[in-house]
């Protein structure tokens, strides 16, 4: 390349430990690799005032991905040469000119209850801004548990948690723990202890593409793709796929209530599980099987078994 590859990434502590993860991966095949980090602020970053749900409209980014159109609009431009990004702040369907170069190997999907040392866990007040984590709270821990608003990365809602009086937990992915180092199942923050219970993935499922980190290119950028295909773990990238394609279907952003994931199985069958709740809050489950190597059929297929359940 004659010059360094520039890698656009939000600026958090987690996204900014996922673009090394991205770096390291790329640098195992291209070990003289030279490379720059750009630090873009997006839409889901400056406006943590509202409910995550709502931050295209009050923005104006459509129906793109609130943590990924400033960083598209960079490529686009030509201002950086890919971008990493956590999976599951992608939609379903990419802009026509990027594409998911490569795909990390994932981190672990589930989701962890974040509580404080000492709160009554008979009666939880758990804040999240996540529309797909208060619908699974609900139907998880039915009436003794709540929700509350609250919004920001890992070290925010932290924050928030320790210092709200009322809210005695909140729910994070094991993936960003993991990746800041949270790797035990207490955090000692200064004063402040927190426990970590970690959720079983099948009965709180997480987010569709949870624990995986994409990098993306532009479409017909050859020098770059040479650089970044190296990088990709063809396991996840077939959950992935098969993931992306049932979320494509649906036509889901985060303001759709569905979780799940796709494992491969030792007869090299892909696993898609999901749960959609209705406008209702009635959960509805999915299991599809198909093969491991056609991911997007299998997306597809547990897309139409959910329209016949609905209908």
């Amino acid at each position: 390349m004659k010059h360094p590859l520039i890698i656009g990434t939000r600026g958090s502590v987690l996204a900014l430990a996922q673009s090394q993860l991205a770096i390291n991966a790329m640098l195992a095949h291209s070990p003289d690799l030279q490379y720059e980090l750009r630090i873009i602020h997006t839409a889901g970053d400056q406006r943590t005032d509202i409910p995550l749900h709502e931050v295209n409209a009050a923005t104006g980014t459509g129906d793109k991905g609130v943590f990924i159109a400033a960083i598209e609009e960079a490529l686009a431009e030509g201002k950086i040469d890919c971008a990493v990004h956590s999976l599951k702040d992608m939609p379903g369907q990419l802009d026509s000119r990027f594409e998911i170069a490569a795909v990390l190997p994932r981190e672990e999907i589930a989701d962890t209850l974040v509580v404080k040392k000492g709160a009554d866990a008979s009666h939880l007040v758990i804040g999240t801004g996540s529309v797909r984590r208060m619908h699974f709270v609900r139907a998880y821990w039915g009436d003794s548990a709540r929700c509350l608003p609250i919004r920001g990365n890992v070290s925010t809602r932290l924050r928030k948690l320790a210092e709200d009086p009322e809210m005695t937990a909140t729910l994070l992915a094991r993936a960003g723990l993991n990746r800041l180092g949270y790797t035990s199942n207490t955090i000692q923050l200064g004063e402040d202890c927190f426990c970590l219970v970690d959720l079983s993935p099948d009965a709180f499922m997480p987010a569709l593409g949870q624990g995986a980190v994409a990098i993306e290119i532009r479409k017909g950028d050859e020098e770059t793709r040479r650089l970044v295909v190296p990088a990709n773990d063809e396991p996840t990238a077939r959950c992935v796929a098969a993931e992306r394609a049932f979320l494509n279907a649906l036509q889901a952003d985060c303001s759709v209530p569905v979780g799940g994931y796709a494992s491969e199985e030792v007869s090299g069958t892909l696993l898609l599980r999901a749960l959609y709740f209705t406008t209702g809050g009635q959960p509805i489950r999915i299991t599809q099987r198909g093969p491991a190597d056609d991911p997007v059929a299998v997306g597809i297929e547990a897309h139409k078994q959910l329209m016949r359940k609905l209908a």
